[in-house]
C-alpha cells in the first residue's frame, strides 16, 4: 500500500520552480493520497507555509525571490511554522551545500533526480 493509503489525506507544501519537476512530485504525491500545495518563489513558500499548515514541506533551495537556504532558516524561526517538517530537494550535489541545508534547519534532504519510491520513504519518516 502507498503512503496515505485510506488514511485522512496529509498536505504537503511543495515548493519548486521547475515545471516537469511540479508535475511529477505533484503527481507522485496525490497517487499516494498527499494533497499537494504548490507555490513556485520563496516569498509565497513562506505565505503559504502560515496560511496552509502543511504536514510536511518539500522545499527546493534555487527558489526566485528568496532562496530555499533562507526560506528554510525563516520558517524554522518562527512560532506557527518550527515544527513543520522540511525535506530539501536539492539538485546540488556538494557536501557543503547538504550540511548547510541542516545548519538552516532541515529535517533532511533528497537529491535530484529520484524516484516516487524513494520520495514515499522520505516522506514517511516524518509524517504517516
Amino acid at each position: 500500500m502507498k503512503p496515505g493509503g485510506s488514511f485522512p489525506c496529509k498536505k504537503i507544501l511543495l515548493v519548486e520552480d521547475e515545471k516537469n519537476i511540479i508535475l511529477g512530485v505533484k503527481t507522485c504525491l496525490e497517487v499516494a493520497n498527499y494533497k499537494a500545495v504548490v507555490v513556485k518563489d520563496g516569498e509565497k513558500a513562506i505565505e503559504a507555509a502560515l496560511k496552509e499548515r502543511p504536514d510536511l514541506i518539500l522545499l527546493d533551495l534555487m527558489l526566485p525571490k528568496i532562496d530555499g537556504f533562507k526560506v528554510c532558516e525563516k520558517l524554522k524561526t518562527m512560532e506557527e511554522t518550527k515544527n513543520i517538517p522540511i525535506i530539501v530537494l536539492i539538485a546540488k550535489t556538494e557536501e557543503e551545500d547538504k550540511e548547510k541545508t541542516i545548519k538552516v534547519g532541515a529535517n533532511s534532504y533528497m537529491t535530484k533526480p529520484f524516484r516516487p519510491e524513494e520520495l514515499w520513504q522520505e516522506i514517511k519518516r516524518f509524517i504517516v
